[in-house]
């Protein structure tokens, strides 16, 4: 699908990498152990009831644990499913080994539907979509074009001075 970018300032928004894995643990583990990353911030049984979280258009069911780090200026995420369908548990029913399942751009919450307009406007369907005290998030299937879905996060006020503690080492 070609794509002129209506917003090119999204381009420069990169912001996330995300790992969803089968075991949380062994994956913190890999990335302190061998890459020297230690200020994980892990959010166990984050559910979709609790986030207004959506599948596909329908509310969602799923259950996740999530960690959380910097390397530089990118967040590094991991998740593992605990239950439920997601676009999470989608991606290891496809990848046993897990491996990296999305992209992410962060803009702030204000901007995130003109975002979101951008994306679907270029044909790019929400499958996913959450609602945290730090972020509102949005997964679009774009795995056709880059090989991994993309997510949208708007973040809230209270997101970004996480992101600053978690950045610090100060969580």
């Amino acid at each position: 699908m070609e794509a002129t970018p209506v917003n090119p300032s999204l381009g420069n928004q990169f912001a996330q990498v995300a790992w969803v894995v089968r075991d949380i643990q062994a994956a913190e583990t890999f990335f302190r152990n061998t890459l020297g990353l230690s200020a994980f911030v892990r959010l166990e049984n984050q559910r979709a009831e609790d986030l207004n979280g959506m599948y596909y258009g329908q509310p969602g069911d799923f259950v996740f644990h999530l960690s959380l780090a910097y390397s530089g200026d990118t967040m590094l995420e991991l998740i593992q499913p605990v239950s439920g369908q997601s676009t999470f548990q989608d991606f290891l029913e496809k990848h046993p080994e897990g491996g990296i399942q999305h992209i992410a751009y962060a803009v702030p919450e204000a901007d995130l539907d003109k975002a979101a307009a951008e994306l679907t406007s270029k044909g790019f369907s929400v499958i996913q979509s959450m609602s945290l005290p730090t972020a509102k998030v949005l997964f679009f299937d774009t795995k056709k074009d880059i090989g991994v879905d993309t997510e949208l996060i708007g973040v809230t006020e209270a997101g970004a001075a996480f992101a600053q503690q978690l950045k610090s080492g100060n969580v």
